[in-house]
């Protein structure tokens, strides 16, 4: 593609040189020059749509996403490239005309025109998340599944795959795909995001807060972390901070393919912050994981409940308190250790126990 690229750009310029060089009037040369610049614009006029396109659907102000759709339309109409247009139906897919974007798609397969084996893969990729978002969860894992087994691998498969797997309940599959990733998980914060949901349905709390306490200080920009961590800090009746993630999570940013809605987060929000549903929303959103996990409102639960004036729940799990190191022990495993550098940060823990040796 680079090679191309250049010897487009060199062959331009051999052009407009070798009309500098004719011997003919200057104002000719110019008309010359200028005719030529402006058939090769009309000829790369696709490409110039589609560049506007992006700069339009990349804008942090939603309401320049319209004026996008247009112009990757106009893109389409003078020929664009199949690769820009399997990556523009993956705007119309997450941010605009979600049946469009499948159609766009379904176009480039129903043509032989401009395809190869990897673009195809990119392209299954992509429409399994329109099944994904018509339910059809079976047709979604094919289409994954497929490019999976062609031996393709890229981010955005192994994020569409786990999700798919997590939703349907096949833990083993997604902790396999997990861990083919590799490095890809630790790079992305969407697989990165998938395996801390693996850890909620398997009920591995502390070690899913701790991914979580990691991840959200990276700060995500989708909603999914912040309420998978909201739900283990619900387990551990931690409502004043699952709180501040749920309001955290409505400033995320929403896809069309996102299963999480600002509807269901703030219906949560509500019910935690109302004492007198406090702990009956907290009760559901614990007892509930897979549902939650998936952007669902967690199953009602029957009963009553009384009101819970703090923001700490009795009767909820208690997250296993951290191994405490005396400064004594602390200079053992130093001197034990191949790192000569010592972390020199004291902790709450630390002074509490200067204060209580009169260490001070």
């Amino acid at each position: 593609m680079n090679r191309k690229k250049n010897l487009g750009l060199w062959l331009t310029l051999l052009i407009v040189v070798l009309i500098s060089v004719i011997d003919i009037p200057t104002y000719s040369k110019f008309l010359l020059i200028a005719l030529f610049l402006g058939s090769l614009l009309y000829y790369r006029r696709s490409i110039i749509y589609y560049i506007r396109a992006n700069s339009k659907i990349t804008s942090n102000n939603e309401a320049d996403w319209q004026y996008a759709w247009p112009l990757y339309r106009k893109a389409f109409n003078s020929g664009l490239q199949k690769p820009f247009v399997i990556t523009a139906a993956s705007m119309f897919l997450q941010r605009g005309d979600a049946e469009e974007g499948k159609q766009i798609i379904e176009d480039y397969f129903a043509s032989e025109k401009g395809r190869n084996e990897n673009l195809d893969n990119v392209a299954k990729t992509m429409v399994s998340m329109a099944y994904w978002m018509e339910g059809d969860l079976e047709k979604a894992i094919e289409c994954v599944k497929e490019v999976h087994e062609n031996g393709y691998r890229d981010k955005n498969l192994f994020i569409n795959y786990t999700t798919y797997a997590l939703a349907v309940g096949d833990l083993e599959k997604a902790e396999q795909l997990l861990d083919e990733a590799g490095q890809l998980e630790h790079d992305s914060p969407g697989i990165r995001d998938s395996r801390g949901w693996l850890l909620l349905l398997r009920g591995d709390w502390e070690e899913a807060e701790a991914l979580f306490e990691d991840l959200i200080e990276k700060g995500p920009r989708f909603p999914e972390p912040y309420v998978h961590h909201t739900q283990v800090k619900i387990h551990f009746g931690q409502v004043e901070e699952a709180i501040e993630l749920l309001k955290k999570a409505l400033d995320a940013r929403y896809a069309n393919t996102s299963g999480f809605s600002k509807e269901i987060i703030q219906g949560m929000i509500d019910g935690l912050e109302n004492q007198d549903t406090r702990r009956k929303n907290a009760l559901e959103i614990d007892r509930d994981t897979t549902s939650v996990a998936l952007g669902k409102r967690p199953k009602p639960i029957d009963g009553t409940f009384p009101a819970e004036e703090g923001y700490i729940l009795e009767g909820f799990a208690k997250p296993k308190k951290k191994k405490k190191v005396t400064p004594k022990q602390q200079k053992k495993l130093l001197e034990e250790s191949d790192d000569p550098v010592p972390n020199t940060n004291l902790t709450e823990e630390d002074l509490e126990y200067i204060r209580k040796h009169n260490l001070e």
